[in-house]
C-alpha cells in the first residue's frame, strides 16, 4: 500500500472576507515511464511487453488522427478524447501585410471526458492509500491574482511600462498574483492583440515586453 503525501495550501483572500480558505494538493509520487507502466500491465500476463507497446502505439497514432479529423474518441473503460481550437495571430508575413486581423485555427488543448467506471476505479484505488501530512507546507499560499479581468492585468502592465524601460514575465506574474506560467501565456497571448498596447523584444528565456511606438509616452523635454 503506498502513502501518499498532501499539502494544505491557504489562499490568498482576494475579496478580503477575512475568512482563512484551504485547499489540499497531492505531492507527485514521482513519473511512472512507458517503459515501467507496460511492464505492470504485462506482469503475470500471457502477453508481451512487445505486443502491448505495439498497441499503444498504434492506439495513440489512430486516436490523433481520428480526434484531428474532427471525431470524439472512446477508449473502453477510460474515457472520451477530443480536441479544442482557439484562434491565433496569422504567422504568413504576406497574409499580415494584407490583413493585419487574418487569424487561423490551431488546436489549443485536448479534452477528456472521463469514463464514470474508470472514475470509480480510481476512486477504490485512492480510498486504500495511506496519507500523510508533507512537511513544511504550512503559510504556503496560492496566488490568486487581485485582477481578475485581463483588461485589468492589460493597464497594470502599461502603467509599469509607462516608467520602466522593459517588463520581464516575473514583473507581471508579481504585479498581478498570477502564476509564472500563467503569465508566460497571458503575455504570449496578450502581444498578439494590438488593443492591449504590448510588443516583445528578444525571444526565448531572453524575451522581455515593451510597450508599442504607439503606446510609448512622449518625452515631453
Amino acid at each position: 500500500m503506498a502513502t501518499i503525501e498532501y499539502y494544505k495550501l491557504e489562499q490568498r483572500d482576494s475579496l478580503h472576507t477575512g475568512q482563512k480558505r484551504f485547499v489540499h494538493r497531492l505531492k507527485n509520487n514521482g513519473l511512472i515511464t512507458a517503459r515501467q507502466f507496460i511492464s505492470k500491465v504485462t506482469r503475470n500476463k500471457n502477453y508481451s511487453p512487445a505486443a502491448v507497446t505495439g498497441i499503444l502505439i498504434d492506439v495513440a497514432d489512430e486516436l490523433a488522427r481520428l480526434i484531428a479529423e474532427g471525431h470524439s474518441v472512446e477508449l473502453m473503460n477510460i474515457g472520451i478524447f477530443s480536441v479544442g481550437v482557439r484562434m491565433k495571430a496569422a504567422e504568413d508575413t504576406d497574409l499580415a501585410h494584407k490583413n493585419k486581423n487574418a487569424r487561423s485555427l490551431e488546436i489549443n488543448h485536448i479534452n477528456f471526458r472521463k469514463n464514470n467506471e474508470f472514475f470509480e476505479s480510481v476512486c477504490n484505488h485512492f480510498s486504500h492509500q495511506n496519507f500523510r501530512r508533507a512537511h513544511g507546507d504550512v503559510g504556503v499560499r496560492i496566488k490568486v491574482s487581485q485582477y481578475p479581468q485581463v483588461r485589468n492585468r492589460m493597464i497594470v502592465a502599461r502603467e509599469f511600462l509607462a516608467t520602466h524601460p522593459f517588463m520581464t514575465i516575473r514583473d507581471y506574474a508579481t504585479l498581478t498574483g498570477l502564476s509564472y506560467s500563467t503569465a508566460q501565456r497571458e503575455l504570449k497571448e496578450a502581444w498578439q492583440e494590438p488593443k492591449n498596447g504590448l510588443d516583445i523584444l528578444g525571444s526565448g528565456s531572453h524575451r522581455v515586453y515593451i510597450l508599442r511606438k504607439e503606446e510609448a509616452p512622449k518625452n515631453e523635454g
